[in-house]
């Protein structure tokens, strides 16, 4: 099946799905019940365990659920301090892939003979948290929430995420409001679909809850901008921050929803024929959603398109895709991206789980852009994987990663990669 079709055939069954039943994820992500509370024998495990877990990130590989927290007096405050270690054997075949962590096809470069193939190790993505909620349950709850790996320049520490939460309003390093956590699918590969929205920033947004199914939120996000300059015009320190936001239709307990978010996102360049700053109008739309369709069978699906979006779409980043020169002496246009995401996951138990992912990324040149023929035109992205759940402590997991890059000549590359994982998550 043509991989459009296969989207829209997933979309229309989301659509199709019954809303009386919750949509089934990874394990590691819908978790219950592996939060031991410490040294209070009088605290709520469960609204422990929920409350630390509304204050974590939302993407299901980014885990921030403590295996033990501290409970204050009079329960004041919940405390948990965790880490994760992930151990990866990774053997990839066909071009090369220069990451052993992130499985990008953007990234792909021609196999020099002889080195076709190669068997790595990795445990970068490792990291500790620190998950701090004062006042729970009350109109006064305050969350901080810290996480950092060893995936910065040669292994350095690398923070993740950083903020803090009050009445709504979250402010600090984390996900755009452009990305939709929930429905991102789950992968042991750390970087995940190659069209699906993700970029980690300095980010302030306000979330609201309109009625018992619909919400909504508007923030800012730093601004950023990966530009391809030519002669006669260049890049500028960006001035003006981008401004996201997304209405929500959730039921089934927030399990399952249906999402549309937009983002707008001024990009600055200089005109160097003019010798003025100019700004070009970036903006994208996002329409994502999870669902279940029986049993453990569910799905996930994001579809976002818009020009000068390239930064926050997974395979375009740093690419200098969110604008490029043109003919036009001193003029820069936008870039127009598409990225489209589909996962299906099954549980076959509370302890195993599988994942199926497509996805597709693809850039539309401006007509009289001024940029080589080398440049990324497509690419596509496919994953299988199994989870097995050992314990509340440790899973493991196998995963099958195909990548294919394709260049504005029409030139194409293509790897694959078989990794497995072990986890040990405190």
């Amino acid at each position: 099946m043509h991989p459009r079709l296969l989207l829209a055939a997933s979309f229309t069954v989301i659509c199709a799905t019954t809303f009386c039943i919750s949509a089934q994820r990874d394990n590691r992500n819908m978790e219950s019940g592996v939060t031991t509370v410490l040294l209070n024998d009088k605290a709520d495990s469960l609204h422990v365990e929920t409350t630390l877990k509304k204050n974590a990130p939302k993407a299901p590989n980014d885990n921030g659920l403590p295996r033990f927290a501290i409970v204050g007096k009079d329960r004041l405050f919940y405390l948990g301090i965790g880490g994760q270690f992930l151990g990866e054997g990774v053997f990839t075949w066909g071009d090369n892939m220069p990451s052993t962590v992130s499985f990008t096809p953007s990234s792909l470069t021609p196999a020099t003979p002889g080195n076709g193939s190669t068997t790595q190790f990795a445990w970068q993505t490792s990291s500790i948290y620190m998950n701090f909620v004062a006042m729970p349950g009350t109109g006064n709850q305050i969350g901080l929430f810290f996480k950092a790996n060893f995936n910065g320049d040669n292994n350095a520490f690398h923070c993740q995420h950083f903020y803090a939460k009050y009445r709504g309003l979250t402010v600090g390093r984390t996900a755009s409001l452009f990305e939709d956590g929930d429905a991102q699918p789950m992968t042991i590969d750390d970087e995940g679909p190659n069209g699906f929205p993700s970029l980690t920033l300095f980010t302030a947004y306000w979330e609201q809850k309109f009625t018992g199914h619909l919400s909504g939120a508007i923030g800012i996000d730093a601004p950023t901008a990966s530009i391809t300059p030519g002669t006669t015009a260049t890049q500028v320190n960006q001035r003006i921050p981008a401004i996201p936001l997304y209405l929500q239709y959730a039921w089934h307990g927030g399990d399952s929803h249906v999402r549309l978010s937009g983002i707008f996102r001024p990009i600055q360049y200089r005109d160097l024929v003019d010798e003025a700053n100019k700004t070009e109008a970036g903006y994208g739309i996002q329409l994502s959603g999870i669902s279940a369709i029986a049993g453990g069978l569910g799905a996930s699906l994001s579809g976002a398109y818009g020009r000068g979006i390239g930064t926050y779409l997974q395979d375009d980043n740093g690419l200098g895709l969110d604008a490029v020169a043109t003919a036009v002496p001193g003029k820069i246009s936008t870039v127009r991206s598409l990225g489209l995401t589909a996962g299906l996951n099954y549980s076959f138990s509370s302890r195993v789980s599988a994942n199926l992912v497509y996805s597709h990324l693809a850039n539309f040149m401006p007509g009289d852009a001024t940029i080589s023929d080398d440049v990324y035109r497509y690419g596509d992205y496919m994953a299988a994987n199994v989870i097995w759940n050992i314990n509340k402590f440790m899973s493991a997991g196998i995963e099958y990663d195909y990548g294919r890059r394709v260049d504005l000549d029409g030139h194409s590359l293509h790897a694959n990669r078989l990794q497995c994982q072990m986890a040990l998550t405190f």
